[in-house]
């Protein structure tokens, strides 16, 4: 066998592989051994590069999945860093309070300046007070009673106009509380006229799809021309 992989290596003396390609012409077992030699390393070869081609081939896949990794974090780490960016600015430009045309800034107001009503005389004198009082002790039901008993005797007591569409405004009843504040809103005889804000509160409360633009228009309104509650609205 050493003879045969000389003569493959071709590593025999000139002398040496004539007389071994006669022995080849003339020894039928050495020439079978040559060729089982041949096939033998042409197999091994095959084998080899079979396996190094596999090999190869998961060290590819490797090296993509390891790209594909790559270029996923970078995007994920890019996307994150601008979602941070931007969530920050919009964070940073947002005013913490609830702004004018919200439900929630209706809300706050009303819960704020709605609570209890000072106690003024105005037309209809002791009634009006008795009708307060009512309305701070937290008997809605008689207060607005009360109220639309001095409207039907004194349509034009814009006072009672007022009081009328608070409670109805506190009680949830927001179709009342709207008219009462529209027919407040249209009086031009008044020194001060809130009807256009508390509409504006009562449409933004009761939070159907048109109100908010109703809304806007309102307050709008009020802040161009300074009415009452001008100051209350931010844009």
């Amino acid at each position: 066998m050493d003879q045969i992989e000389n003569y493959i290596n071709n590593t025999l003396s000139a002398a040496e592989r004539a007389d071994f390609e006669q022995a080849l012409k003339t020894d039928p077992a050495l020439a079978e051994a040559v060729a089982f030699y041949v096939q033998a390393q042409q197999a091994a070869q095959a084998e080899a590069r079979a396996r190094r081609k596999a090999e190869l081939d998961q060290l590819g896949t490797q090296m993509s999945r390891a790209r594909q990794r790559t270029t996923f974090y970078t995007y994920a780490t890019a996307a994150s860093v601008i979602l941070c960016l931007g969530l920050g600015y919009w964070l940073l430009t947002q005013d913490p309070r609830p702004k004018a045309q919200d439900k929630a800034w209706a809300t706050t107001y009303i819960e704020k300046n709605f609570s209890t009503l000072t106690t003024k005389m105005g037309s209809g004198g002791d009634s009006i007070q008795i009708g307060i009082s009512a309305y701070n002790t937290g008997n809605l039901e008689k207060s607005q009673a009360i109220f639309n008993d001095l409207l039907q005797r004194d349509s034009l007591n814009a006072e009672v106009q007022k009081y009328s569409g608070i409670v109805s405004l506190r009680r949830g009843d927001y179709d009342q509380a709207i008219k009462h504040f529209h027919r407040l809103g249209t009086r031009t005889d008044l020194m001060s006229n809130p009807g256009k804000f508390y509409e504006a509160l009562a449409l933004l409360q009761q939070n159907l799809p048109l109100n908010k633009s109703k809304a806007e228009n309102l307050l709008k309104e009020v802040k161009a021309a300074k009415l009452e509650g001008w100051k209350e609205v931010e844009y």
